[in-house]
């Protein structure tokens, strides 16, 4: 038997309705103004240990990786100075 309700609407999300199509990367598409994805791989015990450090400060844990990348490299240019950007390809 054949269907005979006219196509109207397919189901799903529309193709073209959510991308962006801003010069941005696709690191920084989906994201806040300023920010970018970046994927890391990080030792077990330091990455559930900053999941605790965030749980108990309320926190994210972008919040908390922010703040201790942030420490880091303040601590860093002050023994060696202003990190100097990377050399172009």
């Amino acid at each position: 038997m054949k269907n005979n309700k006219p196509a109207t609407k397919r189901a799903g999300r529309p193709h073209s309705a959510l991308k962006d199509h801003s010069k941005a990367s696709s690191a920084e598409k989906g994201t806040a103004p300023g920010y970018m994805r970046k994927s890391y791989v990080a030792n077990i015990e330091l990455s559930n240990k900053m999941d605790g450090i965030a749980y108990w400060d309320r926190k994210t844990i972008k919040e908390v990786v922010f703040e201790a990348m942030t420490n880091y490299i303040l601590a860093w240019e002050k023994k060696n100075g202003p990190v100097k950007p990377l050399p172009k390809k």
